[in-house]
């Protein structure tokens, strides 16, 4: 695709390190100042992992005397908040949970130091990515990772709060002994993002800790205009945080060509949570009086195991963590999420565990056991919350040429997702549908007439639509 995004539907940028200049020299500076060692002890940062145009993190190692140490450079996407958000969920985890977390020995929030973005320096956890050690481990190790995932997902679930959004540490005065030397900031906060923080949080969820802005993933994506943080303040229901993020942000941030999807998917998620009324977990009011703790983006390449036992040796980039509804978060991990074989995802169709050997099947009901064993509600969501959790995805996609969810929908309503039982469809899909065609034809034109603007050489600005 010559140009994937058109300015019509992702007026953001591509790449959040354009203009970005980064001081390594500084950092290994800081590091060495820290660690109070010779810079001449301090080895040069060795880059971790790919390092491509378009990452929110770029990440480096430093071996020192006695320790290796990693330090995260935070792209400048919901700048102070995101950063704030991750310091503050591996605290929060590390002291309320057993769950392997890196410790965070210090950071800055703000991209006014010596080099000249956000960072984060924290410890090395030892451990090869999930979907790396898959198949190095043999089943008796496999089983021994499906017990750990429970184990998190049942210790973050145990975390609770009585709103949806990410969590922050208070913050009462410009002192940075506001917060306790586990994970101290390099230099105090500016008045004005001591004022930012202040203003955007609010609710005590526990000692030190406070609810903030919601940093979903999909509300992080810098292609698309990234939402305020007044736009993404805490929601007190399911509804809400599904419309939120649906939205990209209240007041919305979706262009008049794409916002209509949001609203369908919106709509067939309110309509599912309808037949559950009286469910703690999947009805139209779930989240209160609590929401659960979560990841956020907890994918096999944020896990990290030792393949010789299956334990997991640590669980990384906690940039999205917050409160969230449970359905939203118990999907499973890497070959244990079931999700994309029992219902439709995007425009796939499932495949119902069509490759399954026997070994897989009996792997497949331990995980299921562990998690009703460790909490039934785990296994509920598991299960039932798959239909919720697609439609979710649905509503969360990017739009158009890249994102699915108009076609999620189709796909729905053809193929009988929506049961006759449950009565008329929530909609009338032709209706829908024209009315869609007729939205995509002006898109198409906005598109053309953007193009040939831009060819004649007037500048984005000088062009509306």
């Amino acid at each position: 695709m010559a140009d994937e995004y058109s300015t019509c539907d992702w007026p953001g940028v591509k790449d959040p390190w354009i203009g970005v200049s980064v001081d390594m020299g500084a950092l290994q500076t800081i590091v060495s100042q820290f660690f109070r060692i010779p810079t001449s002890q301090c080895g040069p940062p060795v880059p971790v992992g790919l390092h491509q145009n378009g990452n929110y993190g770029r990440v480096y190692s430093f071996v020192l005397p006695s320790q290796v140490v990693v330090a995260r450079l935070v792209a400048p996407v919901k700048p102070l908040f995101k950063t704030e958000c991750e310091v503050a969920a591996m605290n929060f985890v590390r002291r309320y949970t057993s769950c392997p977390v890196p410790f965070v020995y210090v950071y800055c929030s703000e991209s006014s130091n010596p080099v000249g973005a956000e960072w984060i320096l924290m410890e090395h956890v030892p451990g090869l990515e999930l979907d790396q050690a898959w198949n190095q481990m043999k089943y008796p190790q496999k089983q021994n990772l499906a017990r750990n995932l429970a184990d998190v997902y049942d210790q973050l679930c145990r975390l609770r709060a009585n709103a949806c959004g990410g969590i922050y540490h208070s913050v009462h005065s410009i002192d940075s002994s506001d917060l306790s030397a586990r994970s101290p900031r390099w230099q105090p906060l500016s008045a004005e993002s001591l004022q930012l923080l202040r203003s955007h949080t609010s609710s005590p969820v526990r000692d030190g800790y406070k609810l903030g802005p919601i940093q979903d993933s999909s509300l992080v994506n810098f292609r698309l205009a990234v939402p305020t943080a007044s736009q993404t303040m805490p929601t007190f229901s399911s509804k809400e945080y599904v419309k939120l993020v649906a939205f990209n942000g209240l007041p919305p941030t979706r262009s008049k060509y794409d916002l209509p999807t949001r609203e369908k998917c919106v709509q067939l998620f309110e309509s599912i949570c309808g037949f559950y009324p009286s469910s703690s977990l999947f009805g139209s009011l779930v989240g209160n009086p609590y929401f659960y703790f979560s990841h956020g983006d907890f994918h096999d390449g944020n896990i990290l195991v030792d393949p010789e036992s299956g334990s997991i040796t640590g669980i990384i980039d906690w940039e999205a963590a917050g409160f969230r509804p449970l359905w939203a978060e118990i999907h499973g991990v890497g070959w244990f999420e079931e999700d994309h074989h029992r219902f439709l995802r995007g425009d796939e169709n499932p495949e119902n565990f069509e490759d399954d050997a026997d070994s897989d099947l009996q792997l497949r009901a331990f995980f299921r056991r562990e998690l009703y064993q460790k909490n039934p509600d785990l296994f509920y969501c598991f299960f039932g919350g798959v239909e919720l959790r697609a439609t979710f995805q649905a509503a969360a996609d990017s739009p158009r040429p890249v994102g699915k969810s108009h076609i999620y929908l189709e796909k729905y309503h053809r193929l009988g997702y929506w049961a006759e039982r449950r009565g008329d469809f929530p909609w009338d899909m032709v209706a829908w549908l024209n009315a869609r065609f007729d939205l995509d034809e002006e898109w198409t034109r906005a598109e053309l007439a953007e193009s040939s603007c831009a060819d004649s050489g007037l500048g984005a600005a000088q062009f509306s639509f």
